[in-house]
């Protein structure tokens, strides 16, 4: 019995080698195109990894012309805002040296309910109160800000709570008062 399973393991092995070798003689018969066939793989797992570098890449360039562009939309608001608050303040003015303080308090309710404005203050740059606002529980408060309060040009600040725009309204020779507009 012995001999029989020597012979069925030699069997065995000199099936396995045959079918080895049965391989290893198509390979090499066949070796050009296991060659090509390698070279395209090779090729595909390239592209496949430079297609995802660029969309990286391309992903990136994205986020940062979406940021400069929100940047450049807000100076742009800013800056029509400051502008805004300049002929603002020129109406301000007018009805102010009506004594007229009932049409400044109904432009301040017709302001503040335009898109992103928050609160708008008319502060006595003598006194430092807040003479008129739109939100009635300010008015009567002193401002110590001084950057507020030595306003000589129209300027915005970012604050805490958001943007503000600060606007002196002009009298003849003298400020009559400070225009400060919150922005959300």
């Amino acid at each position: 019995m012995k001999t029989n399973e020597k012979q069925q393991l030699r069997n065995e092995e000199n099936s396995e080698e045959k079918k080895e070798g049965k391989i290893l003689a198509f390979v090499k018969k066949h070796w050009f195109v296991f060659f090509l066939v390698a070279v395209i793989i090779i090729i595909l797992l390239w592209a496949v990894i430079k297609i995802q570098i660029i969309e990286k890449r391309s992903a990136t360039e994205k986020e940062q012309l979406v940021s400069l562009y929100e940047q450049r939309m807000d100076s742009l608001h800013l800056s029509n805002m400051e502008l805004t608050s300049k002929v603002f303040s020129w109406a301000i003015r007018s009805e102010m040296t009506r004594q007229n303080m009932e049409q400044v308090n109904q432009f301040f309710s017709a302001f503040v309910k335009e898109l992103n404005i928050r609160k708008v203050q008319l502060i006595d740059p003598v006194t430092a109160k807040v003479l008129l606002s739109s939100d009635k529980k300010d008015e009567g408060a002193t401002i110590e800000d001084a950057l507020i309060l030595q306003a000589e040009n129209t300027f915005h600040v970012n604050g805490e709570t958001g943007d503000k725009i600060i606007s002196p309204v002009m009298g003849l020779d003298t400020r009559i008062g400070i225009l400060v507009i919150e922005l959300e």
